[in-house]
């Protein structure tokens, strides 16, 4: 061998490397990653998810959402359409969510926050402009894209309609679409087209990945060629099917190019929600090892993109009618790259929030280390590590706690779920700043005279991160000797009012607090479930660290007067020495107190 030559050679695939590894390394899915995905959007969500409403958000989601997944921006002719019956490809993306300035615009701001927009990509069937099979001519990168009857399947449905081209390409390579022209993934001009349609959709409209939809319409081989020749990054395959092997199959016939959608864990999630038996979310890998169900167990969970639900599965008989906040802590603390579902997201923010949070406080990627710690009726639970530490997420009503874990590891819990992880945990993906406090938390119970009402409640003071009061708890029952007393971000006029979603905060039992308690506040929207904390009668100072959504219960504030006038009446205006207004004290420090007619006091709080 000529030596120069194999230097030259050797020269050249480093240089090569160099250039193309991240792609190479990235193709497809990338491994050990640790973003969580948002599905933006529902059935005929054309009003809340347009482009601009999703961009006006991008603060709020960009937080918590490394991707989201958006429905196809191509034209597709009626006024109301999902995208799933597409026209254009290359051109014209003014779609039913908005004009194609308003999509570049949302990408952009996404991107510029980190956040990558997912596109939906239908590449197995094609709808015709004016009949079933003039798909249109575009122009794009200097060329002219076209694909006419030779490019439709000639087992399509159009070859017996009347007054329409006649199909004359190869039979259909997977399950047939009869509400559009199924191409044939065979013909090289449909495969330039596809190849050229993602790579445009990435470049031109500055997608970061594909969602490919009905992947059971064309062989898989055929995504491997289209994400190769447009190095895909972020590709996940809507392969419709419970069974493990099927899903399994295609990854295999894309080479290893795509993800899939976890349709095996999501049906198993749906059996054990519905029937009540935890031991559903467990497969026993050679029937023996406890492993999360779906293909997120070991051998597949890079791949695997887990969901509770998706657009199609919420409006049929697959939807998920369970515990969504516990559903949605299962795919959060397991292998995969979980995918939170809009409507989910919305009626449970703080909630899944903060699960997302604790995710990311420890570093839980899509290839984790799980370990199943116990699998029974009422109860799944499991340890899962991360780059930066460990969590243990339990699932069902069993009232049950991992072995080196306390109450003060406790980072989130609600009806039928809680996780505990010793990892300090901040707000808003991890490393970013901490959440903004709510405007408004309130008491409500039996403190300071009230009785329980979801429209009466004691208003909590803001203090940096935190929300105190001092409040005086006392049962409202003459022989009670203790008071319970919950929290809440806004009032309400009834108990419906007060139990939406994100609202109320409490145990799912009574527990009782005493000075020094430092306790887990959880999300509780369930009135039946949602009890209350308990003290003994008497003054408190009660504390909301709501970073750490923790209750600390205090020894109620002494005041001692130094200075006073007789002629004090009972209304008072107070001030600390910043000159800051203030309702009363509620730390130690010295305040001043200004009456009406100039009478001061000073007094010291210890």
């Amino acid at each position: 061998m000529n030596k120069s030559f194999s230097k030259l050679t050797a020269a050249m695939l480093m240089a090569f490397a160099a250039l193309h590894g991240s792609d190479a390394r990235a193709l497809g899915w990338p491994e050990n990653y640790q973003g969580v995905m948002l599905q933006g959007f529902y059935w005929d969500s054309y009003t809340d998810t347009k482009w601009t409403n999703l961009e006006a958000q991008a603060d709020e989601l960009s937080r918590y959402f490394s991707l989201i997944w958006v429905p196809n921006s191509g034209r597709c002719g009626s006024s109301n359409n999902m995208g799933y019956m597409p026209q254009y490809w290359f051109t014209n993306h003014n779609s039913s969510f908005g004009t194609e300035a308003q999509l570049l615009s949302m990408i952009s701001t996404f991107k510029a926050k980190g956040t990558g927009i997912i596109a939906d990509c239908v590449i197995n069937h094609r709808n015709g402009v004016t009949n079933w099979t003039d798909f249109p001519t575009e122009e794009w990168n200097g060329r002219t894209w076209k694909i006419g009857p030779e490019g439709i399947c000639s087992t399509d449905e159009v070859r017996n309609a009347s007054g329409q081209a006649k199909p004359t390409g190869a039979p259909d390579t997977g399950d047939d679409f009869d509400g559009c022209r199924d191409l044939d993934h065979t013909n090289a001009n449909v495969q330039d087209n596809c190849k050229n349609y993602v790579k445009c959709l990435q470049e031109k409209y500055g997608y970061a990945g594909m969602r490919y939809d009905m992947v059971k319409g064309y062989g898989g081989q055929y995504t491997g060629i289209y994400n190769r020749y447009a190095n895909v990054e972020f590709s996940v395959g809507e392969y419709w099917d419970s069974n493990y092997d099927a899903v399994k199959g295609w990854i295999e016939a894309t080479g290893k190019t795509s993800a899939a959608f976890d349709f095996p864990c999501k049906y198993a999630i749906n059996e054990a929600f519905s029937s009540g038996d935890m031991t559903k979310l467990v497969w026993l890998a050679n029937g023996t090892n406890p492993q999360p169900a779906g293909m997120i167990h070991f051998g597949y969970p890079r791949y695997a993109v887990t969901f509770v639900d998706n657009h199609d599965t919420y409006r049929d008989g697959s939807k998920f009618n369970g515990n969504v906040v516990a559903a949605n802590a299962f795919i959060l603390f397991s292998p995969g790259t979980p995918c939170v579902f809009l409507p989910h997201y919305k009626q449970n923010k703080a909630a899944i929030q903060r699960l997302i949070e604790i995710r990311n406080a420890c570093g839980i990627h899509n290839m984790s280390a799980v370990k199943v710690l116990k699998y029974q009726g009422d109860c799944y639970m499991a340890e899962i590590t991360g780059t930066k530490g460990k969590a243990v997420v339990k699932i069902g009503s069993a009232m049950v706690s991992p072995d080196g874990y306390s109450n003060s590891d406790i980072k989130a819990s609600g009806t039928d779920y809680c996780v505990w992880t010793k990892t300090e945990v901040g707000g808003g993906g991890g490393d970013d700043p901490q959440p903004e406090l709510p405007d408004h938390l309130y008491i409500i119970g039996e403190v300071d005279g009230n009785a329980w009402s979801p429209s009466d409640g004691v208003e909590m003071q803001k203090s940096g991160s935190e929300f105190r009061k001092e409040v005086e708890v006392k049962g409202t029952l003459a022989t009670a000797t203790v008071g319970y007393f919950s929290f809440a971000l806004n009032l309400a006029s009834d108990w419906d009012g007060m139990n939406v979603a994100g609202n109320r905060f409490a145990p799912a039992i009574d527990t009782e607090v005493n000075v020094g308690s430092t306790l887990a506040l959880t999300e509780s929207p369930n009135p039946e479930a949602a009890k209350a904390f308990y003290a003994k009668n008497g003054r408190y100072l009660l504390v909301v660290d709501w970073a750490k959504r923790q209750l600390r219960v205090e020894t109620a504030t002494a005041v001692s007067d130094i200075d006073t006038d007789a002629t004090e009446p009972a209304e008072a205006i107070w001030f600390n020495l910043q000159g800051q207004q203030i309702d009363a004290p509620a730390a130690p420090g010295i305040y001043i107190r200004v009456t009406g007619n100039r009478a001061v006091k000073i007094r010291i709080a210890h």
